[in-house]
């Protein structure tokens, strides 16, 4: 007859660096292969990976071990550890994850948020900095608006905000490089990480296999406050700036670099 009992003194918790984690031991007896014990894993008894700790919701199972009890025939032990995935081990989260770090699908996000100096011949003054739609100019002559900056056609620098992300996902799908490379250098068309349209840049990505048909993959962005515009004045035919009363440059257009545009969240499934 076969039966399965939870060794209840396993039930201890530790923390290492501020993070809790648990574990849990099962013996399962009357089973003679290890594939009818692995298919006890989430039957009620034994937890699956996901479940919460019976004693410390903040607690989910994470890790399991299966191994044969020495002597035995019919007799097994199931380890499970457990890691903290709330603020508190005695609290349960509101939304609890689906994938833990370093599982397929999960999604790693880091930013670097700074400023840089950008040369430009004007700046937010009585009249506002005017950005074309999604930093879309209509033609080549849009005027930037706007208080003058230049000297005398000489572009002075002025800050720039922009925010470097970095997702890296876990994927045990064939990559597609065709794919990822065909959104490079192309801006969002729809909004794109809490960003609206046509403010974050697609760079690329960097891919690298951690075990068989598992792959991360790195995906780089740049996020820009000025829609990644440029800022440049119409020319005369020695290439001098038109001034308006020999102070300031008189045209100056805003230019696109990356035209292109692209659905960004279509990258991949995990966005």
């Amino acid at each position: 007859m076969s039966s399965v009992r939870e060794y209840i003194e396993s039930r201890g918790i530790e923390s290492s660096g501020g993070r809790g984690t648990g574990k849990r031991t099962f013996f399962a007896e009357g089973y003679s292969t290890p594939q009818e014990v692995f298919n006890l894993l989430g039957s009620g008894t034994v937890p699956r990976s996901g479940d919460r700790h019976p004693n410390f919701p903040g607690l989910t199972a994470r890790d399991y071990s299966i191994q044969p009890v020495a002597g035995h025939t019919d007799l097994w032990q199931i380890d499970w550890t457990y890691e903290q995935v709330s603020h508190a081990v005695l609290a349960s989260p509101s939304n609890p994850p689906q994938t833990l770090p370093n599982e397929v699908d999960y999604v790693e996000a880091s930013a670097e948020i700074r400023a840089e100096f950008q040369l430009s011949y004007r700046i937010d003054g009585d009249i506002k900095l005017d950005y074309p739609n999604e930093g879309n100019p209509p033609d080549d002559e849009s005027e930037v608006k706007g208080f003058p900056i230049d000297a005398a056609g000489v572009p002075t620098s002025r800050q720039r905000n922009i925010q470097e992300i970095t997702l890296t996902e876990t994927v045990n799908s064939p990559v597609r490089l065709d794919d990822f490379a065909s959104y490079r250098f192309h801006r969002n068309t729809t909004s794109f990480l809490s960003f609206p349209a046509g403010v974050v840049l697609y760079r690329g990505c960097s891919i690298r296999r951690t075990g068989i048909d598992v792959y991360q993959v790195s995906h780089q962005f740049v996020a820009d406050d000025d829609f990644h515009l440029q800022q440049q004045p119409k020319v005369d035919g020695e290439g001098e700036p038109f001034l308006k009363d020999n102070k300031h440059a008189e045209f100056v257009y805003w230019v696109q670099p990356f035209p292109n545009q692209k659905n960004l969240n279509s990258i991949s499934r995990n966005f």
